[in-house]
């Protein structure tokens, strides 16, 4: 495992090498190249599309496993190269990328190789945490509900410290480029109290990225429905299995505790936390506690499909599509909430081990 001075080390690493790459970006050649590599049929058509304003910047097709695009650009754009769900996102700028679609990695340019740095340490921090995670949970039985739930959320909070001082550094030295937006979109999922209070560091020209943009709404959703915060209702028009409408007051404010799963059948990783779920139901359920499962972004009848196959026995809302999302501000799925019997809203992702353990010391079974 890395020691404290060698994540500092790596990280004045990558500052000087961000620094550096992008003071070669002062001297401007406004031709960009994309040379890529995309494993697929002779003739397939490859798109590039500009994401901030939607505009097609071009077309090819692929040739013996290659493809390139070459253009004219008089600012960084962050963009996607590829067709339907092969595709990849970086900032284009003057110069050669080579953008290989089979390894889903782009490298070349200054910015492109900025985001590739950041991307190493950020998310090794993730790594890490999943690696002393799991060393946790092999110890959870000798450890109290509180023991265990007060190491995770230190586990949790260290990697949230060490990302945020990354990002940080990056925000603060790119402030005038799209790099900043790049980070910032990481920021949004990490810290939004900090996204919110970094956005008023970037240039405003910047803050029109896609990048910052839709997760600037999502952040403000977060503060009025964070941990302490009283319920946000919504209405699923047809979400209930009999095709009826669904309320979350339906379930939430009702006298009990409420594990609200947001997941779709899709998604793998939802799938990974189901056996978690279950144990919390079958141990808890009844006066005090129940679980709500909710399908978000999927199709009714693949989240049907998926019900019929999976052992999923507790409350169900189905086709709920962005409807929790927009509210909640989840941008990524499993995303569980857990409800006072009240409605206020008591704790907000919790995965794995932690389920079991954070019911444990609330409810003091």
């Amino acid at each position: 495992m890395a020691t404290t001075e060698t994540l500092s080390a790596r990280l004045s690493i990558a500052a000087a090498l961000i620094s550096l790459l992008l003071g070669a970006a002062c001297t401007r050649n406004t031709t960009y190249t994309i040379d890529g590599k995309y494993t697929t049929d002779d003739g397939t058509e490859v798109f590039l599309i500009n994401l901030d304003s939607g505009d097609t910047l071009g077309v090819t097709t692929v040739d013996a496993g290659r493809f390139s695009f070459t253009g004219e650009i008089e600012e960084p754009a962050y963009v996607y190269v590829g067709r339907g769900k092969e595709r990849i996102r970086f900032i284009l700028q003057e110069g050669v990328t080579v953008a290989d679609i089979d390894e889903r990695e782009e490298f070349g340019t200054p910015m492109v190789e900025a985001c590739n740095a950041y991307d190493e340490i950020f998310y090794g921090y993730d790594k890490r945490r999943r690696e002393e995670r799991e060393a946790l949970n092999a110890r959870r039985e000798s450890l109290s509900p509180q023991e265990f739930n007060a190491a995770w959320d230190s586990l949790n909070n260290l990697c949230r410290e060490r990302k945020m001082s990354l990002a940080d550094s990056m925000i603060r030295n790119n402030s005038d480029n799209l790099v900043s937006a790049y980070v910032m979109n990481d920021v949004a999922s990490v810290d939004p109290e900090a996204f919110l209070a970094l956005y008023n560091v970037i240039a405003e020209p910047i803050r029109k990225s896609s990048l910052i943009e839709g997760p600037y709404e999502r952040t403000k959703a977060i503060a009025l429905t964070a941990p302490g915060k009283m319920f946000t209702d919504y209405t699923i028009p047809g979400g209930n299995p009999d095709g009826s409408d669904v309320r979350l007051s339906d379930y939430v404010g009702k006298g009990k505790y409420i594990l609200l799963d947001h997941w779709a059948s899709w998604c793998g990783p939802c799938k990974k936390e189901m056996p978690y779920i279950k144990k919390a139901w079958e141990a808890f359920r009844g006066e005090k506690f129940d679980v709500v499962s909710i399908a978000v972004s999927d199709k009714r009848e693949d989240t049907e499909a998926a019900l019929a196959k999976l052992d999923m026995p507790w409350n169900q809302i189905l086709d709920a599509q962005k409807i929790p999302g927009e509210i909640y501000g989840i941008n990524a799925i499993p995303h569980l909430i857990l409800f006072a019997p009240d409605g206020t809203i008591l704790r907000r992702d919790l995965r794995g081990e932690q389920i079991i353990s954070a019911l444990e010391e609330i409810l003091k079974f």
